[in-house]
């Protein structure tokens, strides 16, 4: 484990390769072990960078909701992009949120973006079926922090999983990211409480996202994923989208050679179109 300083914090890396910079950001309950396969991949031709967000594994620091933010999550990735220089990002759920609005607030410092399902959800608020399911959602994830408040860290998980993942998503996920998940729970109530924090991600803030975009989905993901994938799909300027078969919301761990070799293959066309540019 390395650490890289930035935003005057230490953030607990794994950094390998050389190559043009990649940076991995990570979602809910996620630490920089996260991408382990995606970085035996990935440093064949990148210099890659996975750090743990701000309060996650090794860190065990409590957190309040109110401090566990978008934008405060936001303001880390960009002070990491100063260091590393321009790389492609790539970005998990809540961390692919993070990675779409560094891109949109400071393009320069972004080759190419893979957003693997963002949690952009404020982009719903406006399309009926968008909002029901997202309301489906909220209603099946509020059992979770009272559980965790009794203590019933378990079930509190296997709650959650069920509503991103599907039913039974806890039991299909690998024993290693089931540990990193266990490892990063504290941060799920904070992370809860902060999410609708700051400004609304919306379709103007998607149609000014001026690098190449990759948009990832699992074939089978729950609805509030898919319907905000249709969203960015119909706004960002340059875009591609792929869906995996047969995979839910944990598309990365669910199936890491599938989930490896879109993202490669998009990374090798951006770098084919900037060769012939």
């Amino acid at each position: 484990m390395n650490t890289v300083n930035a935003n005057g914090t230490d953030f607990a890396c794994e950094v390998r390769g050389t190559g043009e910079p990649l940076v991995l950001v990570h979602g809910a309950l996620g630490d920089f072990r996260t991408w382990r396969t995606q970085m035996a991949t990935f440093t064949r031709n990148y210099r890659v960078l996975a750090y743990s967000r701000r309060w996650h594994y090794p860190s065990l620091a409590v957190v309040q909701g109110e401090d566990y933010t978008p934008d405060a999550q936001l303001a880390d990735l960009l002070a990491i992009l100063e260091v590393t220089g321009p790389a492609h990002l790539v970005g998990h759920s809540y961390g692919a949120a993070i990675a779409a609005a560094a891109a949109l607030h400071r393009p320069e410092l972004v080759h190419s973006l893979v957003l693997a399902e963002p949690s952009l959800f404020s982009l719903l608020t406006a399309n009926g079926a968008g909002a029901s399911a997202l309301a489906h959602a909220v209603a099946a994830i509020a059992p979770v922090v009272p559980l965790l408040r009794q203590g019933r860290k378990a079930d509190a998980l296997r709650q959650y999983l069920d509503v991103i993942l599907g039913a039974g998503g806890y039991e299909r996920l690998p024993v290693r990211a089931r540990i990193v998940m266990h490892d990063n729970l504290h941060t799920l109530e904070p992370m809860l409480n902060g999410l609708n924090a700051g400004t609304p991600f919306t379709q103007d803030h998607a149609a000014r996202i001026s690098v190449p975009t990759l948009l990832l989905e699992g074939e089978h993901t729950p609805a509030p994923f898919a319907l905000t994938l249709d969203e960015l799909a119909g706004a960002i300027p340059d875009v591609q989208r792929v869906v995996l078969p047969g995979l839910s919301h944990g598309l990365h761990l669910e199936n890491p050679t599938a989930f490896n070799r879109a993202v490669a293959d998009f990374l090798a066309g951006v770098q084919a179109a900037a060769l012939a540019a």
